[in-house]
């Protein structure tokens, strides 16, 4: 597999001292995106080295093992996904997330129709 690190990347919001994020409506939009597309993102917020994305997938759609420089939230907001890190295994459904720190190896594979909220530390300000 490869051997990748991603350092999130994007059209984020301008700076601000609060951000108030509909996560319903943010991945409404998202899935109507997604026919005739795999995947769909967007960037939620960026703030100091914190960055959240929404990510939308087809069912069977996956992201291949990767890793990340920070701290990285998994959190289902619809749908069904299976993350595997650390030699286990993780069914996650809606309300349910996976935490894991800078550098563990993980992929994610969409089960049905999912939508994620990942939250990565450890990017540019």
């Amino acid at each position: 597999m490869p051997t990748t690190t991603t350092t999130p990347t994007g059209q984020y919001p301008k700076p601000a001292p609060i951000h108030y994020l509909d996560l319903e409506s943010e991945a409404d939009r998202l899935i109507a995106k997604l026919p005739g597309h795999r995947q769909q993102t967007k960037s939620l917020v960026r703030e100091h080295g914190v960055s959240v994305l929404m990510m939308a997938m087809e069912s069977g759609d996956a992201l291949r093992e990767h890793s990340a420089d920070g701290v990285v939230i998994v959190r289902v907001v619809r749908g069904h996904a299976v993350l595997a890190a650390g030699g286990e295994s993780f069914d996650v459904r809606p309300g349910e997330m996976v935490l894991m720190q800078p550098g563990v190896r993980h992929d994610l594979s969409a089960q049905e129709q999912t939508v994620v909220v990942l939250t990565v530390t450890g990017g540019d300000e």
